[in-house]
C-alpha cells in the first residue's frame, strides 16, 4: 500500500483496509451471500454511512479484496525474466507465489472456493482467472504440453490449498500453518519438477 503523508488520506486508506479485511474474513467465514453490509460495519464499529463513504456494495468490497490480490500476482510476474523461462526461474516463481498466498493467509482461499460462483460473475472474477492464466503459462514453461499445462495448475492448486490440511485435525498453531505451508511448496515443487 502507497504511503500517504496527508493525516487525512492516511486515517480513510487505514479505514479501507479494515474494511477489506474484515470483509474477507466474514466473506470466508459466512460466505458473500450471507455477509451484509450492516455486519461488515458493526464488526468494524461504523456506522452504515460510514461504510458507504468507502464502499456502497458487498460487490466494491470483494472487489478491491480481488483487486489487491490480482495487483499482487501482476507484482510477482512482472519481476519474473523475460524470454524462454528456465525450471529454476519457474520455482523462483513458485517460492514468492507461496510467499504471497501466505502473506493472504488462508481466508482468501477459502472465500474464493467458498463463494466461486458469485465471484465468477463478477467482473473482477474474470481478471482473477486472467491473472492464474498468466502465472500457469509462466509456470508451463516455454512450448508446454498438455501435461505441462495440468503440473502448472497442479503446482498452483497446492500452494493455495494449504489451507485445507488444516481441516484434516491436529493442532492449529502458527507452527503447524507454516508446517503446512512448507509441505505444500514441497509438492508444487516436486510436480513442477517432474516435467524437467
Amino acid at each position: 500500500m502507497a504511503r500517504r503523508t496527508d493525516a487525512g488520506d492516511s486515517r480513510r486508506t487505514d479505514t479501507r483496509d479494515r474494511i477489506l479485511s474484515v470483509g474477507l474474513r466474514l466473506f470466508a467465514e459466512q460466505g458473500y451471500a450471507n455477509t451484509s453490509l450492516r455486519e461488515i460495519s458493526e464488526e468494524l464499529g461504523v456506522t452504515k454511512a460510514a461504510l458507504y463513504f468507502h464502499y456502497k456494495t458487498k460487490e466494491e468490497i470483494v472487489t478491491g479484496i480481488l483487486r489487491g490480490y490480482i495487483d499482487d500476482i501482476d507484482a510477482l510476474l512482472a519481476e519474473t525474466p523475460g524470454g524462454p523461462a528456465t525450471l529454476a526461474d519457474r520455482e523462483a516463481t513458485v517460492r514468492r507465489f507461496a510467499e504471497l498466498q501466505a502473506s493472504w493467509g488462508g481466508n482468501l482461499t477459502k472465500m474464493i472456493r467458498q463463494n466461486f460462483t458469485e465471484i465468477s460473475i463478477l467482473p473482477v472474477g474474470t481478471e482473477v482467472r486472467e491473472s492464474h492464466r498468466r502465472m500457469i503459462e509462466f509456470l508451463a514453461g516455454p512450448e508446454p504440453s498438455i501435461l505441462d499445462q495440468t503440473r502448472a495448475v497442479t503446482a498452483l492448486a497446492a500452494i493455495q490449498s494449504a489451507h485445507l490440511t488444516a481441516t484434516l485435525g491436529g493442532t492449529s498453531g502458527e507452527a503447524d500453518e507454516k508446517a503446512r505451508r512448507a509441505a505444500a511448496l514441497t509438492v508444487a515443487l516436486e510436480v513442477l519438477r517432474a516435467g524437467g
